[in-house]
């Protein structure tokens, strides 16, 4: 009786374990990225954006901010969580009608009143004039560079820090202009390029008198740069495929865990709780 009883308990223990391990492994796939503020040294009530930057790429074709809205929101985003609810999700750029500084309806215009984050839980920027998000005055440092996304299987992922990134603006927010130039040397005006837009202008070499037809391109910036270079590090042809940076919306924390570490811990006592019913009758 004594060798049935002992396997009758090695039986639990493996029932118990087998169980244990697929809900385990089933609310890890479920959860996909679990954003948890509390582990990242924040309290309750403290409030946050998020910073990302896709794993898909796309052109800077469009001079419309709502199409580069849904294709940020097509890049598996949801699949971020906080207290079990999907998070709102803005792509990070600047079109000749939507400015990322100015413009108030975008998450981005109030970077600068709350910290940012990375999905790694790592703070990008805060509040302070000189670590803030966008520059105000002087020089501006980023305290992280925003080279995290969340790739096509749903799991936290960091990019080459070389990647480029479409921006469209200038290290403050602003669009990306040239001076245009007549034959003589003399400033006829200021030429612009935003997401969508691709403009030529004339060139003037002071030391030689000579002038040259450019092109100015909508800015990309550098994932892996955490100064100026995260938003101005060159520009180039709309045409070209590339990731884009995307925000968050305004995440207040809370003491409340989450749903699925709540289930399953639940989960966890109702199948100890059947196992030692067994074991003992």
């Amino acid at each position: 009786m004594e060798v049935n009883g002992i396997r009758k308990k090695s039986q639990g223990r493996k029932l118990l374990l087998t169980t244990l391990t697929l809900v385990f492994w089933t609310f890890i796939a479920d959860a996909a990225v679990v954003i948890d503020p509390l582990s990242w040294g924040m309290h309750p009530g403290d409030s946050f954006r998020l910073v990302v930057i896709t794993a898909g790429r796309t052109t800077a074709s469009s001079s419309s901010i709502a199409t580069y809205d849904s294709f940020v929101n097509t890049q598996g985003l949801s699949g971020i969580t906080y207290n079990g609810t999907a998070l709102g999700w803005q792509a990070l750029g600047l079109t000749p009608s939507s400015s990322p500084l100015t413009d108030a309806s975008r998450y981005s215009s109030q970077a600068n009143a709350t910290r940012i984050y990375n999905l790694n839980g790592s703070l990008v920027s805060n509040t302070t004039n000189g670590t803030a998000f966008w520059m105000t005055s002087g020089y501006n440092q980023h305290l992280a560079a925003i080279d995290w996304t969340i790739n096509g299987s749903g799991n936290l992922a960091r990019v080459n820090a070389s990647q480029t990134v479409w921006t469209g603006f200038d290290i403050d927010g602003s669009v990306a202009s040239a001076r245009d130039y007549d034959s003589s040397g003399m400033q006829i005006g200021t030429v612009t390029a935003a997401l969508g837009q691709s403009v030529g202008y004339v060139d003037y070499d002071y030391s030689s008198s000579t002038t040259s037809s450019k092109t100015l391109n909508p800015y990309v910036g550098r994932a892996g740069a955490s100064a100026n270079g995260w938003a101005a590090f060159d520009n180039i042809a709309p045409t070209t495929e590339l990731p884009m940076y995307a925000m968050s919306e305004l995440i207040t924390v809370t003491a409340v865990p989450e749903p699925s570490t709540s289930i399953l811990a639940g989960l966890a006592c109702v199948v100890y709780l059947l196992w030692r019913r067994r074991t003992r009758s």
